[in-house]
């Protein structure tokens, strides 16, 4: 974290969600996609599935990429017996994963951020004819929580990290918010969540930001960093 006098001119991209045309996807009937983002690294877009039953083929992804449950809920068909996938949690698809039809929507709808680095699959190697895993999902109540430095009432946790993304869910109190800083080395993206507007914004590597002030309510969030900053690992645990 660096302060604000070292900063250059970039300035923080803000995207409301509901105003980004949403088009059906490739080959897809019941699935559409809103382009949130092209960062310098990183990749977003917001899919909804519409209707119950087996996702559509997708294809194999050709990136290993994250999907963040905005809303609604859906299982794995090789977990079928296991707690739903719903609001919150992350599914994690390998690389090569020709993965479409192993979920299964529950709800009548599914809502979710479709999280890609750009330039994953050169950067590991992986081709889509050598996936690196199966799929697999990860929940924010299983995952420890944090208090991330340079933050007053916050709490965080940290869903995801590898050599290219981190995912972060954090929870920031009323009056709370994080030191005003910039990042020299790593873009920066926040989903605001629970709200009726969502919004997307994007801070380009040495963006200053931050809430000195605090929030004026709880806000709920998602925190993507590319490069990953590990913000988890040098932090005060709960």
């Amino acid at each position: 974290m660096s302060h604000d006098g070292e900063a250059g001119e970039r300035q923080a991209v803000y995207v409301m969600v509901e105003a980004v045309e949403s088009v059906p996807c490739e080959g897809c009937i019941r699935t559409t996609r809103r382009e949130l983002l092209r960062g310098e690294h990183l990749s977003i877009d917001q899919l909804t599935i519409m209707g119950q039953g087996e996702a559509e083929d997708y294809g194999p992804s050709p990136t290993g990429r994250l999907w963040y449950v905005v809303e609604g809920e859906a299982a794995l068909r090789e977990k079928a017996e296991g707690p739903p996938v719903s609001m919150g949690s992350l599914i994690v698809v390998p690389a090569g994963f020709h993965w479409g039809p192993e979920l299964y929507i529950l709800s009548d709808r599914l809502t979710v951020l479709d999280i890609a680095p750009r330039a994953r699959n050169r950067e590991t190697g992986l081709s889509p004819a050598e996936p690196a895993s199966v799929v697999r999902v990860v929940r924010p109540e299983d995952v420890p929580p944090y208090r991330p430095a340079g933050h007053f009432e916050t709490t965080n946790r940290c869903l995801y990290i590898d050599e290219a993304v981190e995912v972060i869910e954090g929870t920031i109190e009323a009056g709370g918010g994080a030191q005003r800083h910039f990042h020299r080395d790593h873009e920066q993206v926040l989903y605001i969540l629970e709200t009726p507007s969502p919004m997307l914004i994007y801070y380009p590597k040495g963006t200053p930001h931050g809430t000195p002030g605090g929030v004026s309510s709880r806000l709920k969030l998602l925190v993507i960093y590319s490069p990953p900053l590990g913000e988890s690992q040098n932090t005060m645990m709960e």
